[in-house]
């Protein structure tokens, strides 16, 4: 999840370097747009999927997440350090093979990965990029090779000060065509066209929506971060 609004935004200054205190939202709710949101949109500007068309029911409704008082620990995992998440490196500056091996950010990680394959752990090789600043990686001593790619790139590391969502986030099946999909946005309110839109995003992957097509993401798929 990429931007604030103003809503959030000015809530969030306010809260921090004046008087008006930031209330916790009762609600969280997930939605999908057509197009991306904007800074200055609200839950009726926001360019949402519509629920009803010529024909009737769309299906699309948002997603009622709850009140994060409540079940927010249930929704999403723990905001701090992601030691576990593996790599895709471009291996060619650990050995030049020109394949791609997991690394990771924990040593412990690493040296369970070696025990996976069937090796006794030892200590992990330790490894930085330029790419990745002052971050150190870890190498299992048996290395996995995952496929051979002339140009990879780079999965950048995340940081700390993120959350994930821990369940399943599952729209209703489409009752009709919904077009292109390549937003989405967290609100207030769980009616469609109402409350304060409080982050938005352009989706990784948009993609055009069937009459019989399920939208979700997994676990883990949805991220939520400031930078």
């Amino acid at each position: 999840m990429a931007a604030l609004s103003d809503y959030l935004e000015s809530g969030v200054l306010n809260h921090l370097f004046r008087t008006a205190p930031l209330s916790k939202p009762s609600k969280i709710a997930i939605a999908l747009t057509s197009d991306v949101a904007k800074d200055s949109d609200d839950g009726a500007s926001i360019p949402e999927i519509p629920t009803q068309s010529n024909t009737g029911s769309t299906g699309y409704d948002r997603v009622d997440i709850g009140d994060p008082s409540q079940n927010g620990n249930s929704n999403w995992n723990n905001t701090g350090v992601d030691e576990l998440t593996a790599f895709a490196i471009y291996s060619e500056q650990v050995d030049h093979s020109g394949y791609f091996y997991p690394l990771y950010l924990s040593e412990s990680s690493a040296e369970a990965a070696d025990t996976a394959n069937g090796a006794n752990p030892a200590d992990a090789e330790e490894y930085t990029f330029d790419q990745f600043g002052s971050t150190i990686f870890y190498a299992p001593k048996t290395l996995d090779a995952s496929g051979v790619a002339s140009n990879p790139g780079y999965l950048l590391y995340e940081g700390n000060g993120f959350i994930k969502n821990s369940a399943q986030i599952v729209f209703d099946t489409a009752l009709s065509d919904w077009g292109w999909v390549s937003g989405i946005a967290i609100l207030d309110n769980e009616v469609h066209g109402s409350g304060n839109l409080l982050m938005y995003a352009e989706l990784n992957n948009p993609r055009y929506v069937y009459t019989g097509d399920s939208i979700k993401f997994d676990v883990n798929a949805l991220e939520i971060s400031f930078n």
